[in-house]
């Protein structure tokens, strides 16, 4: 399943990016997110509750920065199972930040994602649904954050 989603941020690139690269602070932007363990500047494994119809799974994710070129571009791949329901999740994601003359930020993310066992039979109609409620609860989350950090300078 391709999934490509944009949201303009009220912050400059460098702020967004800095943001992005705080696992952290990242994290509790991510609905469902439980955990992040940094395991190098790279390299984070994360726990992930995540709630499909009447399922919930619970996934241990292993997600490794690919590429980045700050502050415009990062790619990453991720592998993460859920045993108890013998499913396994594969990603690999792209985000983009382009400067607007406004002073905000356009980003843009692409995610191919693979989804095996019990909850690959949902369909990609119930996983594209759960995708884009997921980003939007994430959109507001990111926004909230960014508003919420001092201004550059300050």
């Amino acid at each position: 399943m391709e999934i490509e989603k944009s949201m303009r941020c009220n912050a400059p690139a460098q702020a967004v990016w800095a943001l992005l690269l705080d696992p952290q602070t990242m994290g509790a932007c991510v609905p469902g997110m439980k955990s992040i363990d940094v395991l190098s500047p790279t390299e984070y494994l994360a726990e992930m509750h995540v709630k499909f119809s009447f399922i919930s799974a619970k996934f241990k994710l292993r997600t490794t920065v690919i590429e980045q070129r700050q502050p415009h571009y990062l790619r990453s791949q991720g592998t993460g199972e859920d045993s108890s329901l013998a499913s396994t999740l594969k990603q690999d994601s792209e985000i983009f930040l382009t400067e607007q003359p406004n002073g905000q930020t356009e980003l843009r993310m692409k995610v191919q994602v693979q989804v095996l066992g019990r909850l690959g039979t949902f369909g990609l109609s119930a996983m594209k649904t759960k995708a884009d409620r997921l980003w939007e609860e994430f959109a507001r989350n990111l926004q909230s954050r960014l508003e919420s950090q001092p201004p550059a300078g300050a």
